[in-house]
C-alpha cells in the first residue's frame, strides 16, 4: 500500500524540491540514512517556550482530520495534521530512514504468533485523550470497529485499503488485557508487510480512536454501542461528515479529544492557515516546547519572499530561487534537503478513451518507448540543479533501504529517443518527428500497433502537472519530455495545469465521484507516492487499490504483488518493483530531493530535521535555542 500522495513541489510539510550551487551534495551517510544536500541546524541549547511559523502552499492545504481517510483525501498535509493530533500506533519515518520511530508510536512492536496469523499489540502506558480517558485496548478495537465500517460502505473511504485485506482480513480482534489487544487473521503475511503496510501505513493506518468520546452519530447525542456494525456504520457517517466542516475543526469538541503532542487552536477555513499548541494531557516524551503557526502563501514565490523578510521561520525552496541561497544564510537560515522514500512520475490514466489513448497506452511497448524519451540526467541537471538521485522504479537510491531495487538505479529503459522510434517502427506506427505519428498498421501481430488502435490513431494525450506558481519542477520536468517527445518521436503531449488537491482528488479513477474527469487526462503529475517502508506496490498498481489513481492492471504484477505480500521470500519485493520498472505503471522521474529552508534560531537532534526530506515533520523534538 502506500503511503500518501506527494506533491513535486513539496508537501506533508510543504517543504519544496530543489537545489543549489549554493548547497553541497555530500555523500550517503550511513547515520543519517541518507543523501544529504546542503548542512543541518546545529542543535544548540533548548530555551522554554516561544513559537514558530511555518509555510505551506494554497492548493497543498489540509482538507481532512479524521484519522480514517477516503482516498480523495489523503496526502501529505492531511497526514501531518492528522498525526500530531493523534498519535499513530506505529509512527514514522525515523529521521530519513524509512522505519518505525519506536519512541513515537502509541505501542510496542507487535508481537506474532500462530504461524504469522495473530499479532498482539501492547499499548504503552501514561496516554490520555482530552477528556481525561485513558487511550486504551478499546480504542485500538473501537477504531478497527469504524475503520471496518468505513470500508464496507465504500472502498472508496480508506485510501490503504486493498480488496481482501486490512481490515477484511481480520477475524476477530479483542482485549487481552486493558492495554493489550489481540489481532486475529486468516492468512499470513510476508514479515514486515503486516506492520508497515497494514497497521502502520505512516499516518494512516490503524489508529486508536477515543471509545468513550466519539461513539455517537450526533452532537450531544447519546453514546453508542460501537461493536454493533448498524451503530458503527452511523458513528463513521457522522465523523466523516464532522471532518468535512472544516470551519468548526478548532471549535468542535470532537477535534479537541486528542492525544497527540499537539491540539488544534485555531484554524482559518478561507485560508487553511492554523495554529497547533502543544497539547498539556500528551503523555509520550518529548513534550512539544513550541507553537506551531502555519501560514499558507499564493506561490512559492510568496513563501520566499516571507523568509526573506523574516515573518516565516520555515518554508520550501523550488530551484528557481537557487541563486538566493546565500542571502538566505546571510539572513540566519540554514539550507538542507534529500530524496524522499517512494517514487515520483506521471500516473498514466488508462481508462482515458480520447484518442483510443487507452487502447494505445494499454501496449506496454509504447510506455516503455515513452519512458525512454525521458533524460532522467538532464533534467537533474537542468530541474532539480542536481539535487535529485536518478530512480527508474519504485524505490529511489536514497534513502537508504534493505528494498532498494536494481532496477532503480540501472535504467530498463535507457534514454534513447533513437529507439523510441526504432520500437514504435518495429510495431506498425509511421513516425513523423516534429509531426504527428499515427498508426499504420492495425491489428495485434508483432509488426502491428496492437488491439483496439485502428489505423490513424495518433499518440495524443493530456499531461496534467502542478501550477508554475506551485512547482517549477513538474512543469520542468513535463516541458522537456514534451519537446523531446515531439520533436523527436512525433508524440503529441499537450500540457496542462490544475491544483494538487484538485489533481488527487478529480484525475483519479479510484474516486466515483471524479468519473466525469475521466477522459480529461491521460498523465496525472502532481508528485509521486510516499511508500511504506516495505515497499511493494500492493494498493498501488493492483486492481481495486486506494491509490492506483489511473487503474493500472497487469496479470504479472499482480501476481508478484500476491508473492511480496504473503511470501516470506525476503527478495520477494525486489522482484516485484524490478518487473514494475519493466511494465512502466508510470513514467518514472528522478526522485527530487526536498529543500528545506529552517531558521537558525531552531535547533533539534538531527533526525528532527531529515525528516524534513521525507515531507514529513516531527515538530516535538524542535526547540528554539538560548
Amino acid at each position: 500500500m502506500s503511503v500518501t500522495a506527494a506533491v513535486a513541489a513539496g508537501s506533508l510539510a510543504i517543504a519544496a524540491c530543489g537545489g543549489g550551487t549554493a548547497a553541497v551534495k555530500n555523500s550517503t551517510s550511513q547515520a543519517l540514512g541518507t543523501s544529504l544536500y546542503g548542512t543541518l541546524p546545529t542543535p544548540g541549547t533548548p530555551a522554554s517556550g516561544g513559537s514558530i511559523t511555518l509555510g505551506q502552499i494554497s492548493g497543498q492545504t489540509p482538507t481532512y482530520i479524521f484519522p480514517i481517510t477516503p482516498g480523495s483525501f489523503t496526502n501529505t498535509q492531511n497526514g501531518q495534521l492528522i498525526s500530531d493530533l493523534f498519535l499513530p500506533i506505529y509512527n514514522g519515518p525515523n529521521g530519513a530512514k524509512p522505519e518505525d520511530n519506536t519512541q513515537l508510536s502509541l505501542a510496542a512492536p507487535p508481537v506474532a504468533s500462530n504461524g504469522d496469523k495473530t499479532y498482539t499489540i501492547t499499548l504503552k502506558q501514561g496516554f490520555k485523550w482530552a477528556n481525561g480517558q485513558p487511550v486504551d485496548a478499546n480504542d485500538v478495537v473501537f477504531g478497527f470497529d469504524e475503520l471496518l465500517a468505513a470500508v464496507k460502505e465504500s472502498p472508496a473511504n480508506w485510501g490503504q485499503f486493498v480488496p481482501g485485506e486490512f481490515p477484511l482480513d481480520v477475524t476477530s480482534i479483542k482485549p487481552t488485557g486493558k492495554y493489550t489487544v489481540q489481532i486475529n487473521l486468516n492468512k499470513a503475511y510476508n514479515p514486515g508487510f503486516f506492520l508497515y503496510n497494514q497497521l502502520q501505513d505512516t499516518n494512516y493506518g490503524l489508529f486508536a480512536l477515543p471509545s468513550t468520546a466519539w461513539n455517537i452519530d450526533k452532537l450531544g447525542g447519546p453514546h453508542l454501542d460501537y461493536t454493533n456494525p448498524a451503530n458503527a456504520k452511523k458513528i463513521y457517517d457522522f465523523l466523516n461528515a464532522q471532518s468535512q466542516k472544516l470551519s468548526t475543526w478548532a471549535t468542535s469538541p470532537i477535534w479537541s479529544d486528542v492525544d497527540g503532542p499537539y491540539k488544534l487552536s485555531s484554524f482559518n477555513p478561507t485560508s487553511s492557515a492554523y495554529t497547533l499548541v502543544p497539547n498539556p494531557n500528551y503523555g509520550g516524551s518529548p513534550k512539544a516546547k513550541l507553537t506551531l503557526n502555519v501560514q499558507t502563501f499564493t506561490s512559492s514565490t510568496a513563501e520566499f519572499d516571507a523568509l526573506k523578510s523574516g515573518t516565516l521561520d520555515i518554508g520550501g525552496l523550488d530551484p528557481s530561487q537557487l541563486s538566493q541561497v546565500p542571502t538566505l544564510k546571510k539572513d540566519g537560515f540554514t539550507v538542507f534537503g534529500g530524496p524522499s522514500w517512494g517514487w515520483f512520475g506521471g500516473i498514466i490514466n488508462f481508462k482515458d478513451t480520447a484518442n483510443d489513448f487507452n487502447h494505445v497506452i494499454a501496449q506496454q511497448y509504447i510506455r516503455g518507448a515513452i519512458q525512454s524519451l525521458i533524460d532522467a540526467p538532464a533534467i537533474i541537471k537542468a530541474v532539480y540543479k542536481g539535487a535529485a538521485v536518478n530512480s527508474y522504479g519504485p524505490t529511489p537510491a536514497a534513502p537508504l533501504s534493505p528494498y532498494t531495487s536494481t532496477a532503480s538505479t540501472t535504467p530498463t529503459y535507457p534514454y534513447s529517443p533513437a529507439n523510441a522510434v526504432k520500437v514504435l517502427k518495429a510495431h506498425g506506427w509511421a513516425v513523423h518527428p516534429g509531426g504527428q505519428t499515427v498508426c499504420a498498421k492495425a491489428g495485434t501481430a508483432a509488426n502491428e500497433c496492437g488491439a483496439g488502435i485502428p489505423v490513424g490513431t495518433p499518440i495524443k494525450f493530456v499531461w496534467a502537472n502542478l501550477p508554475q506558481s506551485t512547482s517549477t519542477t513538474g512543469i520542468g520536468e513535463s516541458t522537456i519530455l514534451a519537446s523531446t517527445a515531439k520533436q523527436d518521436a512525433g508524440i503529441d503531449i499537450e500540457l496542462t495545469s490544475k491544483t494538487f488537491n484538485f489533481l488527487t482528488s478529480n484525475y483519479n479513477d479510484q474516486n466515483p465521484a471524479a468519473a466525469k474527469y475521466t477522459n480529461d487526462w491521460g498523465v496525472n503529475n502532481y508528485g509521486g507516492l510516499f511508500m511504506n517502508y516495505y515497499p511493494t506496490q500492493d494498493g498501488v498498481w493492483n486492481p481495486g487499490g486506494g491509490f492506483n489513481l489511473g487503474d493500472f492492471n497487469d496479470p504479472t504484477a499482480n501476481a508478484l504483488i500476491k508473492a511480496s505480500v504473503f511470501s516470506a521470500n525476503a527478495k520477494a519485493v525486489e522482484t516485484e518493483n524490478n518487473y514494475e520498472a519493466k511494465a512502466v505503471p508510470v513514467f518514472f522521474f528522478p526522485d527530487q530531493d526536498t529543500l528545506s529552508v529552517v531558521t537558525d534560531k531552531l535547533g533539534g537532534p538531527p533526525a528532527s530535521f531529515t525528516i524534513l526530506t521525507q515531507q514529513a515533520t516531527q515538530p516535538q523534538y524542535w526547540y528554539l535555542k538560548k
